[in-house]
């Protein structure tokens, strides 16, 4: 009988100071402000405003538990349209897995298809947007 598959779902704590790399650290700091005054109006793209959270399942190959997909929630309607870069990271700030997915609303999942990352490794993740807004027209 085939192992059945455990899923379940975890919470992690969006970590804006954690950068992928040197590309995701412009758009990160494009996305986190607001040139518009101090306080960024409602439904304005912050990535602050994003709450992130994981599922994990039964992964054969790695004999545990691994990340299988991450979801947004909380996503602002400015940010539609635009691509999201999500990374998983280690203990140690290195990055264990990243994907990319088209922001949709009112949240957004990301498929973590490469190699198996286990939940027991990730320590937290970083999010950024790596595309401008659609231009309105």
């Amino acid at each position: 009988m085939a192992h059945e598959h455990a899923r379940a779902r975890r919470a992690a704590g969006v970590t804006l100071a954690w950068l992928g790399c040197a590309g995701l650290a412009v758009s990160m700091a494009r996305a986190m402000t607001w040139d518009g005054g101090e306080a960024a109006p409602p439904g304005a793209c912050v990535v602050s405003r994003i709450s992130v959270g994981y599922d994990v399942g039964y992964d054969a190959a790695i004999g545990g538990y691994a990340v299988t997909r991450a979801s947004l929630s909380g996503v602002p309607d400015g940010c539609e349209g635009r691509e999201v870069a999500l990374t998983l990271r280690g203990s140690g700030d290195q990055a264990l897995a990243e994907a990319r997915a088209p922001v949709t609303l009112p949240s957004t999942v990301v498929a973590l298809d490469g190699a198996p990352v286990p939940a027991e490794e990730v320590s937290g993740v970083s999010l950024a947007l790596v595309t401008d807004a659609p231009a309105a027209g």
